[in-house]
């Protein structure tokens, strides 16, 4: 008999592969020691393919199944076409095929000659669940064992659903996380305490150099102490705010030891809670000296320029005049003019320094 407390337990047990799917065996094993027969397992289908995904079976058992007998198995195709929730017993799905191939080579063998199944989801990827045991005098799928394995189905689908989002969130985190590494500024999340959540690899390379900043004891810091104390007064005002809970940002440069041109930093709140230990911060790291600039390829395909229009373009985005570039280029100043002026008209600047302000915009991801 399966007491409210031994229920509970499964159910917990169910939840908890939910979240850990390494758990699943054992939960399979307490299902299958709590309403009785020799183990189970959990199969999913992938274009009415079945596969063993977690299971207590005979050894060898579910590596035979997935290079061979799958093709064979009657059982779960009946199953497949079913109706979602419905228990299914072996007397109808396994007996009527007792002198199948699938049975004396797979079934028989492995000591699956009853049991239960349930087809747990629907669409192109159903699951199903299944306890199984060998052949005995009485049909395993007793109205006792149906009624508490009925139970437990609606916590097992609703467990596989809570895995399926659990997945997709893995899934655009993954996806997140790829996006910001082709992001050149280095990035980071900080949380509670000011520790370091998240970095992406521009962030990372950045602290792994410390050439004035590194992380310490989890937290992002600056060689130099005031730039430290402004970092530290930063985060504050990002995370915490003042009395009155006002949070907002601050910018500020980070002097290097190796003489390059200082970091440019802007720190700034993030995700408005209520709840300190939810707050965050997010940390900008640019590094003046390795901002890259858009290639002349890029510019011709944007702004329909020709090749040496796009060069002085670029050469003018470096501080150069007119009359450097006609020297490099062994043209006349009045070429060069002319080139630029077709430059603005094809960019709709009117001026270099509107030129320039445009070129940095187009600032290429890694």
């Amino acid at each position: 008999m399966l007491t409210v407390e031994g229920f509970s337990r499964l159910v917990a047990g169910i939840y908890a592969a939910a979240i850990a799917p390494q758990h699943w065996e054992s939960t399979i094993r307490d299902v299958n020691r709590a309403i009785g027969g020799n183990g189970g397992a959990l199969l999913t289908a992938d274009r009415s393919i079945w596969s063993i995904q977690n299971s207590i079976l005979p050894v060898g058992a579910a590596t035979s199944y997935s290079e061979y007998y799958h093709r064979l198995d009657s059982p779960m195709a009946a199953v497949e076409k079913g109706a979602v929730g419905t228990i299914r017993t072996g007397t109808e799905l396994v007996v009527p095929h007792r002198k199948s191939e699938f049975y004396a080579d797979w079934l028989h063998p492995n000591g699956l000659e009853d049991g239960m199944f349930v087809r747990l989801s629907q669409g192109p990827h159903p699951a199903c669940f299944l306890l199984h045991t060998d052949l005995s005098s009485e049909p395993f799928g007793t109205r006792e064992r149906v009624r508490q394995f009925s139970g437990l189905v609606p916590h097992l689908q609703q467990a596989l659903r809570a895995r399926r989002t659990l997945d997709d969130v893995a899934h655009e985190d993954a996806d997140l996380h790829a996006a910001l590494d082709t992001v050149d500024h280095g990035i980071a999340v900080v949380g509670a305490g000011s520790q370091v959540l998240n970095l992406n690899a521009a962030a990372e390379a950045v602290l792994r150099a410390g050439d004035g900043l590194a992380v310490t004891s989890g937290r992002i810091t600056a060689a130099h102490a005031p730039t430290n104390r402004t970092l530290s007064r930063a985060l504050h005002s990002a995370l915490t705010g003042t009395s009155d809970g006002i949070r907002a940002g601050f910018s500020f440069t980070a002097q290097r030891p190796s003489g390059e041109r200082p970091f440019v930093i802007h720190v700034l709140p993030l995700h408005r809670q209520d709840e300190p230990d939810r707050r965050r911060a997010l940390v900008v790291l640019i590094d003046p000296g390795h901002e890259a600039e858009p290639s002349s390829a890029l510019l011709q395909r944007l702004y329909h320029l020709t090749r040496t229009e796009a060069d002085i373009a670029l050469r003018v985005a470096h501080g150069a005049d007119p009359k450097h570039i006609a020297e490099d280029l062994s043209v006349s100043i009045t070429t060069v003019r002319t080139h630029l002026h077709r430059v603005f008209d094809k960019t709709d600047t009117h001026r270099q320094v509107e030129l320039v302000r445009l070129l940095l915009t187009l600032h290429p991801v890694a």
